[in-house]
């Protein structure tokens, strides 16, 4: 038998081992035997490779898991097991799909997508050389699976250790991604208008990388922005491309424009998206908020329906704040009750009372002060009676004013919920001369 056919039973025998380890997933670091060899090869070239043969072997080590998009680093280690020397060997490493970006190290190259193929000189009886190669945990991968063999240029006398495998769990990468933005909704004609854009990432992984975009009002003239990684378009769309951020991390975008005519009220929402899983996209668009105060103020009197001397008038007055702004601090919500109009046909029997807030009372006029947040409901309350004699105008007539942003009631007689009017029926007017 020629010195050859030896060989090619061994290459043979190597390629089913290859095959078996790819279908049964073999564990990091891993040794893939082949099959034993025939009868007739042991009796006759087997002895002669084991005489004239090297035997080189091959491991593998690489990581047990990974997350999408992390580096992978696998460490290829070729060893000469025999005293005699090798004159050169190939390393072929059939990399798995879901390796992205690998790039062919020192002494190999790519012939084909899945396959690095590297060639090297003599290698000393035991004596070991490694490879390293570099990629990228690809996505919807959940695990990678790699096989490496070695071939050397002399008949091997040990065909058992001449590859090996290695599996690499991949988890899905998660990355929350939360968009916020800050800026005017009004401004004068003409005035600069800058908003900005704050991506955070939530975790629970780190982010590969994400893009923000944003269609600004066209109200919003010659917009521009000065941030990495950002522009604006001829159609007032601006993009932008960020890198990665970690857990936790914040990278802020912010853009410029000048506000033209019709610029007030305006709003307008961006969105981020990031390359990974975002396991929660209710957060990631924000708009500009665009608010408004409300104080919706109503007044009404509980009375006779024929007010008679002696009488006694109550008044109620709730104030609602109705709008998405709090009045607090400095610009909590007030009214003053002019009672000029009433105290000449009765009396105010001091017992104004507010469910929140401070009532004051300094003839004439009654005054209540106090926090309303958004959604909150006060509640006044107070009575007047009527009186027996020396009458003025006989009209039980008075409105409330508030000068807070949003109030229904700028002036006394703003909206008929402001005000309240009845009339005092007498016997005989000329017994009860007026104060005018």
């Amino acid at each position: 038998m020629r010195p050859g056919a030896r060989r090619v039973g061994a290459v043979s025998a190597l390629t089913v081992g290859i095959m078996t380890a790819l279908t049964s997933g073999m564990a990091s670091s891993t040794a893939v035997a082949a099959p034993s060899h025939s009868v007739t090869e042991v009796k006759g070239v087997h002895a002669l490779s084991r005489q004239a043969g090297v035997d080189l072997a091959v491991t593998k080590d690489g990581p047990a898991s990974a997350t999408e998009g992390d580096v992978v680093t696998y460490t290829i280690t070729v060893t000469n097991n025999s005293a005699s020397p090798s004159s050169g060997y190939t390393v072929t490493d059939y990399l798995p799909t879901g390796i992205r970006g690998v790039v062919a190290p020192p002494g190999c190259a790519i012939p084909a997508p899945g396959r690095l193929v590297c060639t090297h000189g003599a290698l000393a009886g035991h004596a070991s050389a490694t490879i390293t190669v570099t990629g990228t945990a690809g996505q919807d991968f959940t695990n990678l699976q790699n096989i490496v063999t070695v071939e050397g240029v002399e008949p091997d006398t040990d065909y058992t250790n001449n590859a090996a495998a290695v599996r690499t769990a991949v988890a899905r990468r998660q990355a929350d991604l939360s968009l916020t933005k800050s800026g005017p909704s009004t401004a004068p004609a003409n005035s600069q208008v800058t908003y900005t854009l704050t991506v955070r990432n939530n975790g629970p992984h780190a982010s590969t990388g994400w893009t923000v975009s944003d269609q600004l009002p066209a109200t919003l003239h010659g917009p521009y922005t000065t941030s990495p990684g950002c522009s604006v378009s001829v159609s007032n769309l601006l993009t932008c491309t960020g890198g990665p951020l970690a857990v936790g991390a914040t990278a802020t975008v912010t853009v410029t424009g000048t506000a033209g005519p019709g610029f007030n009220g305006v709003r307008n929402t961006a969105v981020v998206r990031g390359l990974d899983f975002d396991p929660s996209l209710g957060n990631n668009t924000a708009s500009n908020r665009v608010t408004q105060a409300g104080l919706r103020i109503t007044k009404t009197a509980e009375a006779p329906h024929t007010i008679h001397p002696g009488d006694t008038v109550r008044y109620t007055v709730r104030v609602r704040n109705t709008g998405d702004t709090d009045y607090v601090g400095a610009a909590q919500a007030h009214f003053t009750d002019d009672l000029t109009d009433l105290l000449d046909d009765a009396r105010y029997n001091d017992d104004a009372d507010a469910t929140r807030g401070v009532v004051g009372y300094a003839e004439p006029r009654l005054t209540w002060t106090g926090d309303l947040r958004r959604g909150e409901t006060v509640t006044i309350r107070y009575s007047i009676t009527v009186d027996s004699q020396d009458f003025g105008n006989l009209r039980l007539q008075n409105g409330i004013v508030s000068d807070n942003l949003g109030s229904n009631c700028p002036t006394a007689n703003a909206s008929r919920d402001c005000w309240t009017l009845g009339t005092v029926q007498v016997q005989d007017k000329a017994v009860h001369p007026t104060r005018r």
